[in-house]
């Protein structure tokens, strides 16, 4: 592959390069770089202070050797949202960027079982979920179990009835989020899954409201499905799917910290009523707005206009 791409042998008009602090990529940058074939980088995560701090002497030297070369090389840096193009910024980084968003196949609503919950309608368990791998500082989710305590431990009907679903591969940090909802005193209220065998659009079926309390996140695939699905969802504002969340008016937003989860989560349980209508909305703005045949004319329009 490196001698093809070293005579450019399939008259290639340029390459894709994909993930942050990626050793492979590095090493491709350069050898492209050297060659003068011309390529787009894509982090897919915002370089944020979350990403940064979780080894960051290594990280930090990483950059300066490698990361920082990799994209000063580019073409063009691919986004997955327009907000993430200040952290590149703020990093010194002058490349050209292009925002394209990630997407869902429509076909996904045949795995829609018929008798899929109609959020917010069944009264005797309301069920949130948490849908992706269990990793406790990327994706929040020690904020959403301190969150959900907190709302747990106010009085109310609409908080009885509530019950928090974590499903996803167990990635390394499941023993302490265990550890840490049996700290919190909400054993009972929490269930933590693992991996389910069922499509994704029968897992986010069997919930009322499907939640991503990440610190950052490139985009949240998941809360794509959800919303394909007709599930009403809670956003972080830090990641990249929660301008499309707001364009859609069918969720809420919320900052990354306990304090801010509980009072959307309470907010989000006292609307129990306008969570199917939400969910429809949802459902229409992806379809409109989020297919992969859209993402596909997007990229088209983004890469015609870098590889010239």
């Amino acid at each position: 592959m490196l001698a093809d791409l070293a005579s450019n042998t399939h008259k290639l008009d340029g390459l894709v390069l994909h993930g942050t602090f990626n050793p492979p990529m590095a090493a491709m940058g350069r050898h492209l770089r050297k060659h003068g074939i011309p390529y787009i980088f894509i982090p897919h995560d915002p370089y944020v202070e979350p990403l940064l701090r979780e080894h960051r002497y290594r990280k930090a030297l990483y950059w300066h050797l490698f990361e920082k070369q990799l994209i000063s090389g580019s073409c063009a840096v691919q986004l997955l949202d327009a907000s993430h193009e200040k952290p590149l910024r703020d990093m010194g980084c002058e490349v050209k960027t292009v925002v394209v968003p990630n997407g869902c196949e429509p076909e996904m609503l045949n795995d829609l079982p018929a008798d899929a919950r109609i959020p917010g309608v069944d009264s005797e368990e309301t069920r949130i979920l948490y849908f992706g791998r269990m990793d406790r500082n990327h994706k929040g989710l020690d904020l959403l179990l301190e969150g959900f305590s907190k709302v747990m431990s106010k009085a109310s009907p609409h908080n009885a009835s509530a019950k928090l679903i974590m499903t996803g591969n167990d990635w390394t940090d499941r023993n302490e989020l265990e550890a840490l909802t049996a700290n919190l005193g909400i054993t009972d209220q929490v269930t933590f899954t693992g991996r389910r065998p069922e499509s994704a659009m029968e897992i986010v079926a069997d919930a009322d409201l499907v939640v991503l309390p990440s610190r950052f996140d490139g985009f949240g695939l998941c809360i794509v499905e959800a919303m394909l699905a007709a599930r009403p969802v809670i956003v972080s504002s830090k990641a990249g799917v929660a301008s499309h969340v707001e364009k859609s008016g069918g969720g809420w937003l919320t900052e990354p910290k306990p304090e801010s989860i509980a009072t959307t989560i309470s907010t989000a349980l006292d609307c129990k009523h306008e969570w199917k209508d939400k969910g429809l909305k949802n459902q229409a703005y992806v379809q409109n707005h989020l297919t992969w045949e859209q993402v596909a004319h997007q990229t088209r329009q983004a890469y015609s206009s870098v590889f010239t």
